[in-house]
């Protein structure tokens, strides 16, 4: 799965941030290294797994993969 990565990272912070959760909460919650969401949402990582997306999706976003990806 191909993400437009500017949407997705800009997405996804704006999400945890709305959610009011740390980068460091959002990583453990969803097993990853917290050093891999910093590049996500650096725009970094430009295709990630989507057992990642499906993690991040069911914190943030209640398992809405298009949601996370909009």
């Amino acid at each position: 799965m191909k993400v437009d990565t500017k949407k997705f990272s800009a997405n996804l912070k704006r999400l945890r941030l709305s959610k009011g959760i740390s980068q460091e909460m959002l990583a453990r919650s969803a097993d990853l290294r917290l050093s891999n969401l910093a590049k996500l949402e650096g725009g970094f990582n430009v295709n990630p797994t989507l057992q990642t997306l499906t993690s991040l999706a069911h914190i943030l976003t209640q398992g809405s993969i298009d949601r996370l990806l909009q």
